[in-house]
C-alpha cells in the first residue's frame, strides 16, 4: 500500500506542477484571457496560489521519502484538497462543469495520501 499512496503522491505533484508554474510565469493579460482573472483584479492572489502549489508539489513527496519532518506530507495533502474544493465551487459558481469530474478525482487522490500518511504516523 506504501508504494501505491507513494506513486499517487507523485501524480499529485505533477498535476500541480504546470498550472502552479503558470499562475507564477503567466502575465496578467494571458489570466485575464484565460478568464482565470478580472482586468481590474490584482495578479498577486493568483502568484500566491501558484506559490503554494509548487510548495505543496515539494512538500506532498520530499518530506515523507526524506524522513524529515514526515508530518508536512500529509498536510501537503489536505492543503490540495482545500485547493480543489475551492476549485469545485469557483467552476461550479462560474457553471464550468466540465472541470468537476476531474477536481473530483483529485480530490478524491488528496484525501487519500492525507489519510493514509496520516495513518502511518500515529
Amino acid at each position: 500500500m506504501n508504494t501505491l499512496v507513494l506513486i499517487i503522491q507523485g501524480l499529485l505533484a505533477l498535476f500541480f506542477i504546470m498550472p502552479g508554474y503558470g499562475k507564477i510565469s503567466g502575465s496578467k493579460v494571458s489570466h485575464v484571457a484565460n478568464g482565470h482573472l478580472k482586468a481590474t483584479s490584482s495578479i498577486i492572489p493568483i502568484r500566491i496560489l501558484g506559490i503554494l502549489e509548487l510548495l505543496g508539489c515539494i512538500g506532498i513527496i520530499l518530506p515523507w521519502i526524506l524522513g524529515i519532518v514526515p508530518v508536512l506530507t500529509p498536510i501537503a495533502a489536505v492543503c490540495f484538497c482545500i485547493i480543489m474544493l475551492a476549485g469545485m465551487i469557483i467552476h461550479t459558481v462560474k457553471k464550468e462543469y466540465k472541470m468537476l469530474p476531474m477536481l473530483v478525482v483529485v480530490f478524491v487522490l488528496s484525501f487519500l495520501v492525507a489519510y493514509y500518511r496520516f495513518i502511518n504516523l500515529i
